[in-house]
């Protein structure tokens, strides 16, 4: 990996890396669940993919929820889907209001010099709001989210910002900061460097893991990375 200032291009998740909005937003999805279904175990297990698989968007867990863990009639499923969305899309927007900014993040990313991005599993237009409500939008050249995929948001974020250099090991002279293993994945698909931030993250254990594994750095916050 490079020195933290040599990249031209820098891409962030939301949840859990510029906003500590992790829990807020399990919170969120279970109070939607139990909104609309009433057996204990069947939202659990919908929590407890939700919670593992983080950084994936809304559309994906609730399509995943309805056809594998909740016990719904097939004439119901758009019903539900629908309807899911819009609860924990309503919850959503508040919660961004108030969630509190990662500590130290607004020191580091000013002090980036490349174009700065965020690729999100959060739906695009909610978090392009929010971000501009909080006056956060400044800070980036670009804000990307659901329903496209993270890892094809990123691809576009490439192709649209061009780096001047690739490294020794032909990767994209662009670095993803991340706190989930969709994003770790985005960012090999796209062949750009990753570091882990992990004091919000879900699965800090197993995202440590596959750093160390595919060669990336874990951090534990936003002053240690130089």
């Amino acid at each position: 990996m490079h020195q933290i200032s040599d990249y031209d291009i820098y891409i962030f998740d939301c949840d859990g890396v510029i906003l500590n909005s992790n829990q807020l937003k399990i919170d969120a999805m279970e109070t939607a669940l139990s909104t609309h279904f009433t057996k204990k175990s069947e939202i659990d297990n919908c929590i407890h993919y939700f919670t593992n698989n983080f950084g994936k968007s809304r559309f994906h867990h609730i399509d995943v929820f309805l056809l594998k863990y909740l016990t719904v009639v097939d004439e119901d499923l758009q019903h539900y889907r629908q309807s899911l969305l819009s609860s924990y899309a309503s919850m959503c927007k508040k919660l961004y209001l108030n969630a509190d900014i990662t500590p130290g993040f607004l020191n580091f990313i000013n002090g980036l010099q490349g174009k700065k991005f965020i690729a999100s599993g959060s739906e695009q237009e909610e978090l392009r709001i929010v971000f501009k409500q909080r006056q956060l939008d400044i800070l980036f050249d670009g804000i990307y989210g659901s329903p496209t995929s993270k890892s094809e948001n990123i691809k576009n974020i490439l192709q649209s910002s061009p780096s001047s250099t690739s490294n020794s090991q032909g990767k994209n002279h662009a670095i993803m900061f991340g706190d989930a293993v969709s994003d770790l994945q985005a960012s090999i698909t796209n062949n750009i460097e990753f570091i882990a931030y992990l004091p919000f993250s879900n699965v800090k254990q197993k995202l440590n893991l596959l750093s160390i594994e595919h060669g990336f750095s874990s951090y534990n916050s936003w002053s240690e990375i130089i």
